[in-house]
């Protein structure tokens, strides 16, 4: 059973609200509040256990860095490659167990994880 949760990016705050915040103070009314950005979790966990979000950047090594993103058009989450236009989904193979990605950040509070050298 796929576990659905979110955890929200306060524009005005400049900072993250976890899951369980959201949870008990008002996740019926996540998406009325424009100054925030829900982020849905993936299903997936990283290398050391850590959920992955939708907004994370998460890095493996050998690959590039990559942020996870909804892919409107495939319904499903991809990992988009920094500074390329190539995207792995998770969904089809274990990229994420395979090759170990590990979350470094995420695009609101390392947008410079993003930056191409």
């Amino acid at each position: 059973m796929r576990k659905i949760k979110f955890r929200v990016w306060d524009k005005i705050l400049k900072r993250m609200l976890s899951w369980e915040w959201v949870h008990d103070n008002f996740f019926s009314r996540i998406f009325d509040y424009p100054n925030m950005i829900p982020m849905q979790y993936t299903g997936l966990k990283d290398k050391n256990g850590k959920e992955i979000y939708e907004g994370d950047i998460v890095n493996n090594g050998p690959l590039a860095p990559a942020w996870v993103e909804w892919l409107e058009e495939g319904a499903g989450f991809i990992f988009r490659e920094v500074g390329s236009d190539e995207w792995w989904s998770p969904n089809g193979f274990s990229l994420v167990t395979e090759f170990a990605w590990e979350i470094i950040g995420n695009i609101y509070e390392n947008p410079e994880l993003l930056e191409t050298k």
